[in-house]
């Protein structure tokens, strides 16, 4: 939808009929995410990735080594590094580390011992430097034979022995081939008041998932945590363990996060009272009385007088202030913004510091929140530290549950962890129904580009910055794309860890198509080892510049108490209108937070120069690596060792045009792929003799008992044009959906597509690769055609793996 004039926007508003106006807008999207989802018809092959058996050509295992004491890692400069041989941090022979991970959940941490070296050998060849051990906690398992937890029935914590034991054979065979770990601690127990002796609840209510936010600040619960990482870490023998890469406290909580999202409102009894009884000390501290308090809120006459829990309701007045022409503006602007339009400048949020008044007291109750999540943080990261070793770096939780306010209550902790997630799947019924399910089926390079550049916006300059979970899981068609794409932003911003999500499912160890899981998913593994050389080799140089954001304290609580950590959008909005800080910056130069302790006036505009011209649709980042367009969309990335082309571009002649390196599909299919070429021989691609080319597309499973064997078909979830589920199994057929838990074998998308490779030599030798990565017979003359400055190679065949050899 083209930009309007702030005139015409308001003059629209006013006289469409609301309704109409957003059917009409939302009829207008789904048309245009149909044209994309359906454009071309997909021609399926079969192909399934041998882990097990990969040939040298497509095993990345050479990345690795075993690791000792001078693999040791530490937070130096911003970024992580190992000690080196003198096993002294700090010295010359320090060296700089990334991790390319992958996440195990729950019973996959504990595989059998006979199998722990199997996999580990798998991860290695797959390019993976470390593995995030995940869940362990969430699952209470009393069974020796098949453990799916480290935890007992018993009271916490009480732990399987079997699971200890074959969690520790498990990391020392990450261990021994060159794979880090990073160790969860709090994911997803959740307390029994009776079996663990904390408060009760009130009658009739149940336990939060994981407890949370309760476990962040009762008293016991706090206490129960720091004996169990003090338990965890001894019997698993991690005191100065050179595997052990980092720790993550808390998945996904916070006491600020958990305010923004309302969960704090519905506290009782206890629990609520607990809480107040905190923010009753807190106040007392900070303003000697409640009196006192009370008079700088200038509330005392209203019913929500007193130093009771502030509900996240109360926000709303930091935007545009009380009464009913605040509440207009906030009405006008929510509708306007779902209009798909720009919010005229009278209805912009305020952003008052509120240094008195109603404003003043939620201010001060984000603050007291703040003040509570790092006492948890700073004691769990104390007691991590003793058991562990003063160098293990610890972080909190994710930035996104709490926002950029987060970093205040993180201030102790040694690196900063986020997430990113693309077309992550909706429940409309009920949560995690394997068979009622949707998507959108859309794309990190489209829906979500903006959304994982902003994600530079809460890095702090001072620490690594590391995104524990990513996907863009299965059925997504476009789900290749992500691994690339993640190693070539995250490369230009120079940031330090990438973690997918996940493996595999440790109840059936199968490897097949299965939402987020890697194995199986023959799409992405054939890009993975590629992504993660080029990442943690440091194949894309950083961005040249750096762009430090200093946002004083008052902003950062102002932001908090606006909910920034919900909805993802209030710190852009903010930079945006206030200092011209826009998305489009994290592709042209470095961005990261200096997080201030010094006030300053809020509310000044910025001056910051925009590095690149609004009316192009082809961006450029300095350097010349990364190229961005949106009209396709399509990535590309040209290092000296690896190329990437991800996305769609339109159709060319079949004499390529000057940037020979882009891509010509045909227009028989979607005009969609994932291109990779890298060198084999350690050589730079243009003097490389041996190079792995790989085209990856979409990936489907196996409609079960039908024959003969087909792919599994994507289709409308009931009828409506913009979701996505898989076909009903027949089993299933009154559900709406196919199940996550995909069925072998797996089937790639074929790619008929022409590429250019310049090059002096005189011939060319292409052979397709199978599962293994093992030669078959060699392309036609016909597909690999001698040009002056190189070789025109036509692709239409059931591989995605190509040995591109030349003489």
């Amino acid at each position: 939808m083209a930009t309007l004039s702030v005139a015409t926007q308001t003059m629209k508003y006013f006289q469409l009929p609301a309704l109409f106006a957003i059917r009409l807008v939302l009829l207008s999207l789904a048309c245009l995410h149909m044209s994309f989802a359906l454009a071309g018809d997909i021609a399926w092959y079969r192909f399934e990735v041998n882990e097990d058996a990969l040939s040298p050509v497509v095993s990345f295992a050479g990345l690795n080594h075993t690791l000792d004491g001078s693999d040791r890692i530490f937070v130096k400069e911003g970024h992580f590094f190992r000690v080196g041989a003198d096993g002294r941090p700090g010295t010359k022979d320090d060296a700089r580390v990334r991790f390319f991970g992958i996440s195990f959940s729950s019973a996959a941490n504990f595989p059998e011992e006979k199998d722990a070296q199997k996999i580990a050998r798998r991860l290695r060849k797959l390019g993976f430097n470390a593995v995030r051990l995940h869940h362990l906690d969430s699952i209470l398992s009393d069974s020796l034979d098949q453990p799916r937890g480290i935890l007992t029935t018993a009271a916490y914590p009480s732990f399987n022995e079997t699971s200890l034991r074959r969690l520790r054979v498990f990391i020392d065979a990450l261990k021994a081939e060159g794979l880090y770990i990073n160790l969860n601690l709090h994911v997803g127990y959740q307390f029994r008041p009776a079996v663990d002796q904390i408060t009760p609840l009130m009658a009739g209510e149940k336990m939060p998932f994981a407890s949370h936010p309760l476990h962040l600040f009762e008293p016991r619960m706090i206490s129960l945590q720091a004996e169990y990482v003090q338990q965890l870490m001894r019997r698993l023998a991690l005191k100065d363990e050179p595997a052990l890469a980092m720790v993550e406290i808390n998945n996904e909580s916070s006491l600020l996060g958990a305010w923004q999202r309302k969960q704090l409102d519905g506290l009782t009894g206890e629990y609520e009272r607990s809480l107040q009884q905190l923010w009753q000390k807190w106040v007392l501290r900070q303003h000697g009385s409640a009196d006192n308090a009370c008079k700088l809120w200038d509330s005392c006459s209203y019913t929500r007088k007193g130093v009771i829990n502030v509900k996240s309701s109360e926000s709303g007045i930091l935007e545009y202030g009380e009464g009913w022409v605040a509440g207009m503006q906030r009405f006008s602007r929510r509708a306007i913004n779902k209009l798909g339009w720009d919010t005229p400048e009278s209805l912009q949020p305020q952003y008052l510091p509120h240094q008195k008044g109603n404003g003043r007291r939620v201010l001060d109750y984000v603050r007291f929140l703040s003040e509570l999540d790092q006492q948890y943080l700073n004691l769990l990261r104390k007691t991590v530290r003793q058991e562990a070793g003063d160098l293990l770096p610890v972080t909190g939780t994710q930035m996104y549950f709490g926002g950029v306010a987060l970093a205040d209550a993180q201030q102790q902790m040694d690196y900063v962890d986020e997430h990113f997630y693309v077309d992550h799947y909706d429940f409309p019924r009920k949560e995690w129904d394997r068979n009622d399910w949707r998507i959108r089926d859309s794309s990190v390079l489209r829906e979500g580009w903006q959304s994982l550049l902003q994600r530079a916006f809460v890095r702090d300059a001072r620490k690594p910055f590391v995104v524990s979970e990513f996907n863009q899981a299965f059925p997504n068609r476009q789900s290749a794309e992500i691994l690339p794409v993640m190693s070539a932003v995250a490369s230009a911003q120079d940031w330090d860890g990438l973690f997918l999500f996940q493996y595999i499912d440790g109840d059936r160890w199968l490897s097949v198509p299965d939402s987020f899981g890697l194995s199986g998913h023959s799409g992405q593994l054939v890009v993975n080892g590629m992504a993660a050389s080029m990442f943690r080799q440091f194949q894309v140089q950083p961005l040249p510049t750096q762009m430090n954001i200093t946002l004083a304290p008052e902003e950062r609580t102002m932001l908090g108490a606006l909910r920034d950590g919900v909805s993802g959008g209030g710190l852009p909005a903010y930079l945006q209108t206030q200092y011209a800080i826009d998305y489009k910056h994290a592709f042209h130069t470095r961005v990261a937070m200096l997080y201030g302790s010094q006030p300053r006036p809020l509310g000044a505009a910025g001056h910051t120069a925009k590095l690149w011209n609004e009316q192009e649709m082809l961006w450029s980042a300095p350097g010349g690596q990364l190229r961005y367009s949106e009209s396709g969309p399509w990535l590309a990335a040209e290092t000296s060792y690896t190329r990437i082309f991800a996305g769609r571009k339109a159709p060319v002649q079949a004499v390529l045009d000057i940037d020979k390196f882009l891509p010509a599909f045909a227009e028989k299919g979607r005009q969609y792929g994932v291109i990779m070429l890298t060198s084999r021989d350690t050589l730079p691609l243009k003097d490389s003799r041996h190079m792995l080319l790989v085209l990856s597309g979409a990936t489907a499973s196996t409609q079960p008992g039908v024959q003969p064997e087909r792919p599994k078909q994507l289709i409308n979830y009931e009828g409506q044009a913009a979701w996505w589920t898989l076909e009903p199994d027949l089993a299933t057929a009154t559900k709406p959906s196919g199940s996550l838990d995909g069925t072998a074998p797996a089937w790639l998308e074929r790619l008929p597509v022409t590429l250019f490779h310049a090059s002096k030599s005189k011939k060319m030798t292409v052979y397709p690769l199978d599962g293994n990565g093992v030669r078959m017979k060699a392309l036609p003359d016909g597909a690999v055609k001698k040009k002056a400055e190189g070789f025109e190679l036509a692709f239409d065949f059931p591989s995605p793996w190509y040995e591109l050899v030349l003489e």
